[in-house]
């Protein structure tokens, strides 16, 4: 299959609103051939094997001064740094283990990354975990500047990559469409809350239905003003698949009435700031988000948003003091409680105002300022 420059310029455009001049910037593809079939067994070194084959395959077609990684591939560091002699630059969204993964294990607790196990097996991959977590804190340290996204990945990054020095080490939040929507005559429902997301096992919608569920019990009078949209894309089969299973969940299981929970999948741009306009609250439940991109658009929209109790949307997204931006949650009772409270806040609009206006370091601006000065500190060597 042949890609060719100008066709990737133009789905950018047609995704993110970016205009790229070909004319008037220097911009190179260059092609590597694919990876094999993903391992079924020790994924982590794998695959981590693999990026330093595609690394090795891409340096030796074109080496640059400066090679930035914002893939998270840190394995490849050693073929840029070591081998290939490149000032190497990171931008790291999400860290490839966490002591969060390795908590999991050690307290055996199964969740979509985590199989429940054996005693036996569990050290086992504890171990390997940790064999893994020591490799990965050596690459990591190879690189002469390090951004993350946020202060959950910074803590982790910090902890694992200890021979970083704090100065090469910076908080640069990623770019976030904050553009506050044109008002229009259509009326918010207070009532109706809207999630966003892809339909992963991470994201836990099943957690959000569960919530409503719950929602709609300790509602009383006014239980049929709620409704629940959940918004996402489907990757393939296993996504689809993961949507049935919800549908089932919901309409089966918890008997939820089809006029107040829809799923909207794979749906248009302009579909989705539709239901930005008109619902009132908006629904985050993944565990440890590393950032969390959608809720700050859901926040610039205008939505009262009740958010997952950890992660970048408690450690920088949503403020509690000394004014509140939106609501955080861990389990199905405080999110009902939560989406209630947002339901029915008497100052929603103060609330919405202060929101958009805490979002706004999180604009393209912003990201492109802090990207800059910091790549200037590499470049000058």
């Amino acid at each position: 299959m042949i890609i060719h420059t100008k066709d990737v310029l133009q789905k950018v455009k047609e995704r993110f609103s970016i205009d790229i001049a070909t004319e008037s910037t220097k911009l190179q593809f260059i092609h590597i051939p694919p990876k094999r079939p993903l391992a079924k067994r020790f994924t982590l070194i794998m695959e981590s094997w693999d990026t330093i084959t595609m690394a090795w395959n891409a340096l030796n077609q074109l080496c640059p001064t400066i090679y930035i990684d914002t893939t998270g591939c840190a394995f490849t560091f050693w073929v840029a740094k070591v081998l290939a002699g490149c000032h190497v630059v990171a931008y790291v969204h999400y860290p490839t283990i966490s002591t969060d993964m390795l908590q999991l294990v050690w307290e055996r607790r199964p969740s979509y990354n985590n199989a429940q196990v054996t005693t036996v097996s569990s050290y086992i991959k504890l171990v390997y975990y940790g064999a893994f977590a020591i490799l990965y804190g050596t690459t990591g340290s190879l690189a002469d500047l390090v951004m993350v996204n946020s202060t959950w990945t910074y803590n982790h990054i910090r902890s694992l990559w200890r021979g970083i020095p704090d100065s090469k080490l910076h908080i640069v939040y990623p770019p976030c469409n904050i553009s506050v929507p044109r008002k229009t005559t259509t009326k918010r429902n207070s009532h109706w809350i809207v999630s966003i997301g892809q339909f992963r096992p991470e994201k836990d919608h099943a957690l959000q239905i569960k919530s409503f569920a719950k929602l709609l019990q300790i509602s009383d009078s006014n239980k049929k003003l709620y409704k629940l949209i959940l918004i996402g894309s489907c990757r393939g089969s296993d996504d689809e698949g993961r949507v049935e299973a919800l549908r089932r969940l919901a309409y089966e299981e918890l008997q939820l009435p089809k006029s107040q929970m829809e799923f909207v999948v794979n749906p248009p741009f302009s579909t989705v700031q539709e239901y930005f306009q008109t619902c009132g609250v908006g629904l985050h439940t993944m565990w440890n988000e590393h950032f969390g991109i959608g809720i700050v658009e859901m926040m610039a929209s205008g939505l009262l948003v009740v958010a997952h109790d950890s992660g970048g949307p408690k450690s920088d997204i949503i403020v509690i003091e000394p004014a509140e931006t939106g609501f955080l949650a861990s389990t199905a009772d405080q999110y009902a409680q939560q989406m209630q409270r947002a339901a029915c806040w008497k100052d929603a609009e103060q609330m919405r105002q202060r929101a958009q206006t805490s979002v706004k370091r999180f604009s393209d601006d912003v990201f492109q300022t802090n990207f800059v000065q910091l790549m200037k500190t590499i470049s000058c060597k």
